[in-house]
């Protein structure tokens, strides 16, 4: 008696192979984004407005359509297509969509009328009225951006529950490419507005590329509302989620608001900043929480409580492993990878040492910013969302609290270290309240990684601090030491790539035998 298990395990390491490489490509291509901003506007009063503008568009797709929503989907969506079949699961997905439409649409009016006193009174307090008037002109022009985004992650998660991976993660890449061109090709000639044309250009491409896979699967669209089945449940879902989402965004608002106030670039600084720190953030921790969520649904599902409790255990072990060195080479090696990124053009000394001290401030935090987006998914199959909610609302309040009162004095780059370090340590908070909670609810579920786990987090720590930081004198400024940080850095991402290969190819087998198992492939 055998157990063919290859294709389920193959198949859900290639889903997330599929999902890593898509993260990781979105996060180079965001990284290239922000160089190519960054080379026409550096860290000027343009970048902290555009940044700044931003916040309402994110509240609004992340609230109503995005995260929130998609992840309340999944799971009722997987439910409907097991006990009614996939007819019925695409009226829920039309009535979702139906419904999700006319309040991002009347949101947006909403933030179109007021968005002069709406930046004034959050993100853009601390900056000059010149400022907040061109903060609330970018602003009226991405609030187009939820509205297409809503319509792309209703779709993406839909697609996702079908384990069609590849086209979502394409679509989440043109996004960024529409950036890249509006700040390469139409920034040189309608300034900082050719990036916002940008942010629209990929948005609706991010639509466009999805809808002849939706239609393949058998999607039509059709006139659904609150009659039909699985909306309630959805609602019921979503609205704790929406909850925490708000919370979470309005913590991100209030980071923000806060920044503005330490002065030019501050903003812009600490946005490139974060934006370095998702590249690992996406490699490790959104790739295996994007695949391993539709499959902890999928056990549920189907009543095989065992090998959800063998994912979830494998999902949080693994990524607790790999994100310790990725926290490690970021903090130690911040200044280099800002120089190397961004410092050319308009992006002076000045303005990397800002960049600089957010990054470090960001990189303490990665491990915990990582394993929350497992735990959360983990709560979120079980149907959980209260506790999610409860956990992130004390740890916003904490940060915000805190993230205010310790980050009144210093220099600019001092108070960007200490607001960045103060989300880093709320996101370790928020991890260790939710992986405790759960060891605690569901004895069956091992978040503490096994001893060759751990020693492969070890020695990557000791490797990449011996990288980073040298025994030989450094070298003077000029092509040599350019080259040697070139090295140092790839054989950072060398040796990244290989534990997170690593880590994904030792659960290939653990993942095979759940999924044989599901699919009664195992005798």
């Amino acid at each position: 008696m055998g157990a063919r298990m290859t294709n389920p395990g193959s198949r859900t390491l290639i889903h997330t192979a599929i999902v890593a490489l898509g993260y990781f490509l979105s996060r180079v291509l965001g990284l290239v984004r922000d160089m190519v901003i960054t080379a026409q506007f550096g860290t000027s009063p343009h970048v902290d407005a555009y940044r700044a503008a931003f916040a309402l568009p994110d509240l609004l797709y992340l609230v109503v359509a995005g995260g929130a929503l998609g992840t309340a989907l999944i799971p009722v969506f997987q439910a409907r297509r097991v006990e009614a079949g996939e007819s019925a699961a695409w009226d829920l997905a039309n009535a979702v969509l139906n419904l999700a439409l006319p309040v991002l649409v009347g949101c947006a009016v909403v933030g179109w009328i007021f968005a002069e006193p709406i930046v004034r009174l959050t993100t853009a307090q601390g900056f000059e009225p010149q400022q907040q008037a061109l903060t609330a002109h970018l602003m009226r022009l991405l609030l187009l951006q939820p509205i297409l985004l809503g319509i792309g992650g209703i779709a993406k998660a839909t697609l996702e529950a079908h384990e069609q991976f590849r086209i979502p993660t394409i679509g989440s890449n043109l996004y960024n490419v529409g950036i890249i061109i509006g700040a390469a090709a139409l920034a040189p000639w309608y300034g900082i507005d050719g990036v916002v044309y940008g942010v629209l250009i990929g948005a609706i491409a991010f639509v466009a590329i999805q809808i002849p896979t939706l239609r393949s699967l058998g999607w039509h669209y059709q006139l659904r509302g609150w009659a039909t089945q699985g909306v309630r449940a959805v609602g019921a879902l979503v609205l704790p989620r929406l909850f925490g989402q708000s919370i979470w965004q309005i913590n991100l608002t209030t980071m923000i608001a806060v920044t503005s106030a330490f002065g030019l670039g501050a903003v812009a600084a600490s946005g490139y900043a974060l934006q370095i720190m998702l590249l690992p953030h996406g490699l490790i921790g959104l790739s295996i929480g994007t695949v391993i969520f539709p499959l902890l649904a999928n056990h549920l599902a189907r009543g095989d409580r065992p090998a959800f409790a063998r994912a979830a255990s494998l999902a949080v072990q693994s990524v607790l492993a790999v994100t310790i060195p990725a926290s490690v080479v970021l903090y130690a090696g911040a200044g280099t990878i800002v120089k190397l990124l961004y410092e050319r053009g308009s992006f002076d000394g000045a303005s990397a040492a800002l960049t600089t001290a957010a990054l470090e401030g960001y990189a303490i935090g990665l491990a915990g910013f990582c394993v929350a987006e497992i735990a959360v998914r983990i709560w979120f199959a079980l149907q959980n969302t209260r506790l999610p909610v409860i956990v992130g609302l004390v740890v916003v309040l904490f940060n915000v609290t805190f993230g205010w009162l310790l980050s009144q004095n210093g220099s600019s780059a001092d108070r960007l270290w200490t607001i960045a370090s103060v989300f880093s340590v709320a996101n370790i908070i928020e991890a260790t309240l939710l992986l405790w909670y759960l060891r605690r609810a569901h004895p069956d579920i091992q978040v503490v990684a096994s001893r060759r786990l751990w020693l492969l987090s070890i020695g990557g720590m000791v490797l990449l601090l011996t990288t980073t930081q040298p025994f030989l004198p450094p070298l003077p400024d000029g092509p040599l030491q350019t080259t040697a940080d070139w090295g140092a850095c790839l054989l950072h991402l060398v040796v990244l790539g290989a534990a997170f290969a690593w880590g994904v190819t030792w659960g290939s087998d653990r993942f095979a035998l759940l999924s044989a198992t599901r699919r009664g492939h195992v005798t």
